[in-house]
């Protein structure tokens, strides 16, 4: 039986008025809520939305973490791109437009109370974000039926799609705008991602890393996001440097990387000793800032106002000590060794690192992870982010997480033994944010 082939729409074709919504869908064992989105229902056609955005660049595009990975299910994956197709753009603006006034005629049902075009104006989470410097851009997962191709001989191959859509590849991309979230005081568009066909690679040059270095670090520079509701439950922000998200890079330093096991579920952690004073001062400032910020402003991320000793019984900051450090601080005695910091890693049975760990002279993926297990390793060059700031029930924690790392096997020892690592970790593993998975459609990586 041939494949049906359809053809989606221009944005400039799409018409409002044939937009409909389903009723009110809630998963209650993740507190979601979403309607379905359709398109001309009243027809015998195709019921979805399916515009063509032309002219986009990839910016990031990665397989979305997930510690509790499920062999054999298929990978997900995640992509940001730079949106330049104005005919795209004025059609999301007059969909959000039009999404104010569908607000307000359906608050009844969408928000369970009544609520004025003022109020929806506020809750509508825009679909693009915008940059002063590289205009619009919007995220997105692939679907599961997502296809690829290459349309330049510069791409022949689509088998790998991290190779395939590598930073600054220009792609046209196919979205099914399927359904409505409804949050707790926001809703948004949501869509995913069906086909993108590669047209060129783009300039090399387009994006810099947003990372600090510790030459350039500026604590003024960093500041907190608003809090948020997570669409499968729970409640985080973005912490964020120069109002993007928080992500450092060093040079020439040592770490070692732990394998943890917690309940049958296996993480890989990275650690770093900060024993260079200039980083040491750095971890403490980010600390300082987030402390200072989340004490002032309690009534918003917490619901109620905090003291600051109720605060730090609740926040588990970046700079960590091992047990026995921790005691002699509580008494007011000089801990023995240095803190560390945990960097976590994405891991996978099938993939490993899945190329975040890689050989500094080869700069080929570290395939075997026992080589660098449990051992101190010469770090070239790391660059890591920070995922967000998650409020669970067992508390506030900072996720750091590793987006690459080139390593040396050949490596001075040091003794890193005393760390009570499984420790340090096993409060971040119990806590639910391991269980999430990032929010579809807004990472601006």
């Amino acid at each position: 039986m041939p494949l049906t082939m359809i053809k989606p729409f221009n944005p400039n074709d799409v018409d409002l008025s044939k937009v409909s919504f389903s009723n009110v869908f809630t998963i209650p064992e993740i507190a979601y809520k979403y309607c379905k989105l359709m398109y001309d229902a009243s027809t015998s056609n195709d019921k979805k939305l399916l515009v063509v955005v032309r002219g986009c660049t990839v910016k990031t595009f990665k397989k979305l973490e997930n510690d509790k990975y499920v062999k054999g299910k298929k990978d997900k994956y995640q992509i940001f791109m730079g949106v330049k197709d104005e005919n795209f753009i004025n059609m999301v603006t007059k969909f959000e437009k039009y999404l104010i006034t569908q607000g307000v005629e359906n608050s009844k049902q969408w928000f369970d109370e009544t609520m004025e075009e003022e109020e929806c104006i506020e809750m509508l989470k825009p679909t693009l974000s915008k940059h002063e410097k590289y205009g619009y851009a919007v995220g997105g997962v692939l679907s599961n039926d997502f296809v690829c191709k290459s349309t330049t001989s510069d791409v022949p191959n689509v088998s790998n799609l991290e190779e395939a859509l590598q930073k600054n590849t220009v792609i046209d991309v196919c979205i099914s705008i399927n359904k409505l979230k409804l949050g707790v005081g926001k809703y948004s568009l949501g869509f995913e991602i069906n086909q993108i066909n590669i047209k060129s690679i783009g300039d090399v040059d387009q994006y810099e890393s947003s990372a600090f270095t510790p030459e350039t670090f500026n604590k003024e520079k960093i500041s907190l996001d608003t809090i948020q509701q997570h669409d499968k439950g729970g409640k985080f922000c973005f912490l964020l440097y120069e109002d993007k998200k928080l992500r450092i890079k060093l040079s020439n330093i040592v770490g070692r990387i732990f394998k943890l096991e917690n309940e049958n579920v296996v993480s890989y952690s990275l650690t770093i000793r900060l024993q260079d004073e200039k980083l040491h001062s750095i971890i403490k400032d980010i600390d300082k800032s987030i402390f200072t910020t989340l004490l002032e402003k309690s009534k918003d991320y917490y619901g109620s106002k905090k003291t600051e000793k109720l605060l730090k019984t609740s926040l588990k900051p970046l700079e960590s000590y091992n047990k026995a450090d921790q005691e002699k601080i509580k008494k007011g005695e000089k801990p023995t060794y240095d803190p560390s910091i945990w960097i976590k890693i994405w891991h996978s049975d099938e993939k490993g690192f899945d190329g975040k760990i890689v050989n500094a002279k080869t700069n080929k993926a570290i395939t075997n992870t026992e080589d660098v297990l449990n051992k101190d390793i010469n770090i070239s060059e790391i660059e890591f982010y920070s995922r967000h700031i998650w409020f669970g029930p067992k508390g506030t924690s900072i996720n750091l997480t590793v987006n690459k790392c080139s390593v040396s096997y050949d490596t001075p020892v040091y003794d890193m033994d005393d760390m009570d690592h499984e420790e340090d970790t096993k409060s971040e593993k119990n806590n639910t944010e391991d269980s999430d998975s990032e929010v579809a459609n807004s990472d601006s990586d």
